[in-house]
Formats: C-alpha cells, sequence, structure tokens
C-alpha cells in the first residue's frame, strides 16, 4: 500500500512540470553559508537525527535517517561550494 502510494505520488509530480530558477538557488545558497544560524541549524539538525539513530530504531527509519544525513550534509557542501564560487568569481572581478 504504502508503496502504490509514493508511486502515485511520483506520477502526479512528474505530470506537472515546475520552473526552477537555478541561478536564484546558486545565489541563495552562496548568501545563506556565510551565516550562523545556518551553521548552527545544520550542527543542530545533524546531532539530532545521531540521537535519534542512536537510540535504537526499526531498520526502515534508520535508513531513512541515513538519508536525511546524507541530504543535510549536501545541502552544507553545495552551499560551502557556491559560497566559495563566489568568493572567487568576486576575486576575478576585482583583479580586471
Amino acid at each position: 500500500m504504502k508503496t502504490r502510494l509514493i508511486k502515485l505520488f511520483f506520477r502526479l509530480i512528474n505530470g506537472k512540470q515546475r520552473k526552477v530558477n537555478a541561478e536564484g538557488i546558486k545565489k541563495w545558497l552562496a548568501d545563506t553559508y556565510d551565516r550562523q544560524g545556518f551553521m548552527d541549524y545544520i550542527t543542530k539538525r545533524d546531532l539530532e537525527l545521531l540521537q535519534t539513530m542512536g537510540n535504537g530504531v526499526k531498520q526502515e527509519d534508520y535508513l531513512r535517517l541515513v538519508g536525511q544525513r546524507l541530504e543535510l550534509g549536501k545541502l552544507l557542501t553545495s552551499a560551502r561550494w557556491e559560497c566559495e564560487q563566489g568568493a572567487k568569481g568576486r576575486k576575478k572581478k576585482q583583479v580586471k
């Protein structure tokens, strides 16, 4: 039943094409990385996930939590990369 609902959900999502502002996302990530609140959120959320995993959960829940930690790590990595790329771009503009 759960699998059928997930498949239905993805069919509904794929039916509607949404425009994504990739440049806006990059700018948001670059601006967000330098903020202390963002780093605090990443740290707090990671510790919450680790604590939940440490309390012992079912395998399905464990895999979901691992996926959430991976997504959190990817968000942090993407933000750091965009911030570094933005800094490199600003340096190139100053040199010219």
